[in-house]
């Protein structure tokens, strides 16, 4: 894996590698011969980057994540990071990274295909306690929220949640909003709405 990722961080995405073990009977030890293939196709460079099979994150969504633009020598190394970094987002169940043949020479496109997942959730629950007495909270949460995006409010991005808790003594209500790209830049804005209301009387 090391050896190829040194040919692969360097655009030589056609270099084919293979370890070939022999056993020594005698010695009881496992010889490796590496056997390496250039092809002879020289480094290859990104003509351009295809996104496929979104359908509700916004195309710059997933561009932004990557490690790779077109132009740039293919590295195989970076495109690697990417698909990383389009996994923490967890926005996705499944992601694929393809290299497509164009009829430009050592140019090559770079196909992201990903297969959306659920990215809401809702909570519903209720307790008892001494301090509180009888409490109902309801909980809404959207990964992947577009604040611009109405009536359906998704794909952006994103991260949104709702929390209302309610109770014979206590009334609380949350509302937080991220936006981890703020002025396009990997930098997060994070807002907090709250209304809390607490009254009972001690013994």
């Amino acid at each position: 894996e090391a050896i190829r990722d040194f040919y692969g961080s360097k655009g030589y995405i056609d270099t084919w590698v293979r370890a070939i073990k022999n056993p020594n009977v005698e010695k009881g030890t496992m010889d490796l011969i590496y056997e390496i293939r250039d092809e002879d196709k020289g480094k290859s460079f990104i003509e351009k980057i295809e996104i496929k099979g979104n359908i509700k994150t916004k195309d710059k969504v997933i561009r932004r994540e990557l490690a790779v633009a077109p132009g740039e020598v293919f590295d195989m190394v970076r495109v690697k990071r990417s698909k990383g970094r389009l996994e923490q987002m967890q926005f996705f169940d499944k992601i694929e990274t393809e290299v497509d043949p164009t009829d430009i020479p050592n140019r090559k496109n770079l196909v992201v295909d990903v297969q959306e997942a659920s990215t809401g959730n809702i909570e519903l629950g209720a307790g008892f306690s001494s301090v509180d007495n009888l409490v109902g909270f309801v909980g809404f949460r959207e990964g992947n929220f577009d604040l611009f995006n109405p009536p359906y409010f998704r794909g952006g991005g994103q991260k949104f949640r709702i929390n209302v808790q309610l109770g014979t003594r206590r009334k609380d209500f949350q509302i937080t909003f991220i936006e981890p790209w703020f002025l396009n830049q990997r930098l997060a804005f994070q807002t907090d709405l709250y209304h809390r209301e607490l009254g009972f009387y001690s013994s």
